[in-house]
């Protein structure tokens, strides 16, 4: 790996990951392994950053970083088959629940119990595996199930990446949600597919009030990354 050629993104990317990372170590006392630098990396359905993620981990762990570096995605963090099923059932008007991606959709209390088992992946009293769950989109026709086993990482850990279109959302009022629904979509065309004429304000407000059972995940954050696609597409 480390002679590949990596995009100008992966680079900048890699960059800010390894400046947060001597900033995040300088914090540690000589005597103490540092737990994992947590980095959310944020961009929209489509923009790549899944892509990207992987070439950065790529990147990172090659040398002359040869870096340990863990990746959780959120859309493995979804809940099983029988939990999104029930999850519909009990809102059967809001489309936003007829399925998997929104905020809401998640098993929080599974994420919550991973990400503080990799943070403590190097504490000498800590146990030196942590199993990464992987959600098969493939089971159920596309529905989705969780798989009995996914990823398990071994520690020491250096970097510990938590990537999804969602990562860093936090809620807002409800005062706000209502008033930025009124406003007018700016790049939508005017006879362009409106998700308004199937999704009414009250269901957005549901999915707002479930953020705020992602705000421990956020917490859990070091730096941040956020992928603009539109800048992407320039380039």
């Amino acid at each position: 790996m480390s002679g590949e050629t990596h995009p100008p993104a992966v680079q900048h990317m890699a960059e800010h990951v390894l400046n947060q990372l001597q900033e995040h170590r300088s914090r540690y006392p000589a005597s103490v392994r540092p737990a994992p630098l947590f980095v959310g990396v944020q961009g929209p359905q489509g923009s790549g950053k899944t892509f990207l993620t992987s070439r950065l981990r790529a990147h990172l762990a090659s040398p002359p970083h040869a870096l340990s570096v863990a990746v959780l995605s959120i859309d493995d963090l979804y809940l099983p088959h029988s939990g999104l099923t029930r999850l519909a059932e009990s809102h059967p008007r809001n489309i936003l629940f007829q399925g998997r991606g929104q905020p809401g959709t998640h098993d929080v209390p599974l994420g919550t119990s991973v990400l503080k088992n990799l943070k403590r992946i190097n504490d000498a009293d800590a146990q030196t595996t942590v199993d990464i769950p992987f959600f098969d989109k493939s089971l159920f026709n596309g529905q989705g199930d969780r798989a009995s086993h996914g990823e398990t990482v071994t520690g020491p850990v250096d970097v510990v990446v938590l990537e999804g279109w969602c990562v860093g959302f936090f809620p807002t009022s409800e005062e706000l949600v209502e008033e930025r629904w009124k406003e007018p979509v700016p790049t939508l065309e005017p006879n362009a597919f409106d998700m308004k004429t199937f999704v009414s304000v009250d269901d957005v407000l549901v999915v707002n009030e479930q953020l705020k059972r992602y705000v421990e995940w956020w917490k859990a954050l070091d730096a941040f990354i956020q992928v603009d696609a539109s800048l992407l597409m320039h380039r």
